[in-house]
């Protein structure tokens, strides 16, 4: 059952969805990268995308929950990070 999204959150002029979830990370050229799910959005990997660690400023609860949960991966504090 697919539902229409959200609209998006308008902040500073600019679109800004927001994040359900964070599901992965990984090391893209050196820079941290977090696989995102978004809210009003389907759960599957064709929706998800992957984000800098810079674009989720304004989610900080979700990233340390995250980072809490999967230890062993790479997170700001990683010795690979």
């Amino acid at each position: 059952m697919n539902q229409e999204p959200l609209p998006p959150i308008i902040i500073e002029e600019e679109e800004e969805c927001e994040v359900s979830q964070i599901l992965d990370s990984k090391l893209k050229r050196g820079q941290l990268w977090y696989l995102v799910e978004w809210k009003g959005f389907s759960q599957d990997s064709e929706t998800s995308t992957w984000e800098p660690a810079e674009n989720l400023n304004n989610c900080p609860e979700l990233v340390k929950d995250f980072n809490s949960l999967y230890p062993e991966k790479l997170g700001p504090n990683s010795s690979r990070a």
